[in-house]
């Protein structure tokens, strides 16, 4: 963990420079081509799916239970059924990739989904919050870590806030419009993750309870939402070797960090 005034300086510079690219990584939807995040996409969410994975099993969940000990199982089932009533209750909407597919075609979102642009943009909301927490309560374990975690976050973040973008505009609303609205809400990453480093200091207990809750979110969001998208469509290949990079890349850092001496 992080201590003394330099290390403390530099984890909050960490945290910034990770929330700053989350945020970005949020207005990808309308930037990028949309013939090319209609060709890529499937292949990003199930890279994204990888990466929340191994970083769950190899970094978030481990370090939790260095701080939290067996507690962090009880947290960690908890975040999990907790974010699976509130997306029930929240209602379904389509998969990622599939809306932002269907937005690339000019297509609005499948008959009966909810597409509330505020019911959509409270639940980003909450989400980014969490991943703030995440991303800071990471950094304060280690610099590894805090990359390891961070970089989950980013890249599940894009096919979430490219299938976003795609339902506001099935919506109605203009791109203009979009844009602001996700950047307004990609704010909320900082209010989670200027939470766990204040709240850290009063509390030390809270920085492992954070990794646990944090680990059974990454662990639904991976499992459930992303992980099916690779059995959707013709192009199997391309999402296989997508989750596989994602699973790669996560373990290669993992394991280049244990061979270097572990987590300072």
């Amino acid at each position: 963990m992080a201590d003394g005034p330099l290390m403390e300086s530099h984890t909050v510079l960490f945290v910034l420079i990770a929330v700053g690219l989350d945020g970005l990584a949020g207005l990808a939807g309308g930037v990028l081509s949309e013939r090319w995040l209609h060709q890529r996409l499937p292949a990003l969410v199930a890279f994204a799916a990888g990466t929340l994975l191994s970083a769950v099993f190899l970094e978030v969940l481990p370090q939790a239970v260095e701080v939290q000990g067996a507690a962090t199982f009880t947290w960690a089932f908890a975040s999990f059924v907790a974010l699976a009533l509130l997306e029930w209750a929240l209602g379904h909407h389509p998969h990622h990739a599939e809306a932002a597919a269907g937005h690339a075609h000019g297509h609005h979102a499948h008959p009966g989904t909810p597409t509330l642009p505020v019911t959509l943009l409270a639940s980003d909301a909450l989400h980014n919050v969490g991943d703030g927490a995440a991303v800071a309560a990471a950094f304060l374990v280690s610099p590894q870590a805090g990359i390891a975690t961070a970089f989950a976050v980013i890249v599940h973040e894009l096919p979430q806030e490219v299938g976003d973008y795609a339902l506001l505009r099935a919506a109605g609303w203009s791109r203009g419009g979009s844009l602001v609205a996700l950047a307004g809400v990609q704010l909320t990453a900082a209010i989670g993750a200027a939470g766990v480093l204040l709240g850290t200091r009063m509390l030390p207990s809270l920085q492992g309870t954070v990794l646990a809750i944090a680990g059974g979110s990454f662990l639904y969001i991976g499992a459930v939402d992303l992980l099916p998208e690779m059995r959707r469509g013709p192009d199997a290949r391309q999402r296989l070797v997508g989750f596989l990079c994602g699973l790669l890349l996560i373990g290669g850092l993992h394991f280049a960090e244990a061979f270097t001496g572990g987590h300072g």
